[in-house]
């Protein structure tokens, strides 16, 4: 089944992570000097095939991102501090590398501790992130979405994956809702076949992934070893082509609904000051 693109499916996170898990602290050195050789020209290609491809739908390439204000909210109860922390540092860095605003405004946590902003009802929360058990995810997820996001596909999608994402686009390419979700299973389980895993790094890599997606960085690339949006990928946080990718998608110069021949000579002047002489 294939989702109209209002309802554009972010990727699955993939079971790539398995090699994460044991690989993670060998990879960081060589990773650190691969990114260090990284071209503006092949950064125009990385941005070309995550932000303008079409992985998962027949669409015309076009830039997708957010006009308005990404505010997000936490739904779940119980799951482990850390979590949180995950969440408010990946948007926290986001808000960082883009210029765009984004941050939390409501969580079970930030209700208990009376953190939450006096007028919080009248913010329009637009991202949701999900934690919860994978058994009762996907109804919690079309409940909460009033319908917009069926149990069905949700539960089809956790089936595949361990975490996923959805976004909802606009006619101009504006992205106006979207949502993350994480099983709740990721923080406990600790072998997946014969691979021994630290769930604290499945739970990091879930999140960092799912929230920079929801940006509009939706796609992966084959063979993109360089930025975390590829199945061949073993990082665990964005890179430093990642960062530069979040850079150009969120340039005010890149406009919504641009396609390839308008935006990627934006970002090659964005990299050509930017990054001079790479």
């Amino acid at each position: 089944m294939r989702f109209p693109e209002r309802f554009l499916l972010a990727r699955l996170v993939p079971a790539r992570f398995l090699i994460i898990a044991c690989v993670l602290m060998a990879v960081a050195v060589t990773a650190a000097r691969a990114e260090d050789d990284v071209s503006n020209t092949d950064l125009i290609k990385a941005f070309a095939g995550v932000a303008l491809g079409s992985e998962h739908e027949k669409r015309i390439p076009r830039v997708i991102k957010w006009t308005a204000p990404v505010n997000v909210a936490i739904i779940g109860k119980g799951y482990p501090p850390l979590f949180e922390e995950l969440v408010v540092r990946q948007l926290d860095d986001l808000a960082k590398e883009t210029g765009h605003p984004v941050k939390l405004v409501y969580s079970e946590v930030m209700r208990q501790e009376k953190r939450l902003a006096p007028n919080v009802s009248k913010i329009p929360i637009n991202v949701l992130v999900f934690f919860g058990p994978k058994a009762s995810l996907p109804a919690v997820i079309e409940k909460r979405t009033k319908g917009a996001y069926k149990a069905v596909d949700a539960e089809r999608m956790l089936r595949l994956g361990f975490c996923h994402g959805r976004l909802r686009i606009n006619k101009t390419g504006a992205l106006t809702f979207g949502y993350a979700a994480v099983p709740a299973e990721i923080v406990t389980q600790v072998q997946y076949g014969n691979v021994q895993v630290d769930p604290r790094i499945f739970l990091r890599a879930c999140v960092t992934e799912e929230i920079t997606q929801l940006m509009g960085l939706v796609n992966d690339v084959d063979g993109l070893t360089f930025s975390i949006f590829s199945d061949s990928s073993r990082h665990v946080d964005l890179t430093e082509a990642d960062r530069w990718m979040l850079r150009m998608l969120y340039d005010p110069r890149m406009k919504p609904g641009m396609k390839a021949d308008q935006a990627l000579p934006i970002a090659a002047q964005y990299l050509a000051l930017k990054r001079p002489g790479k």
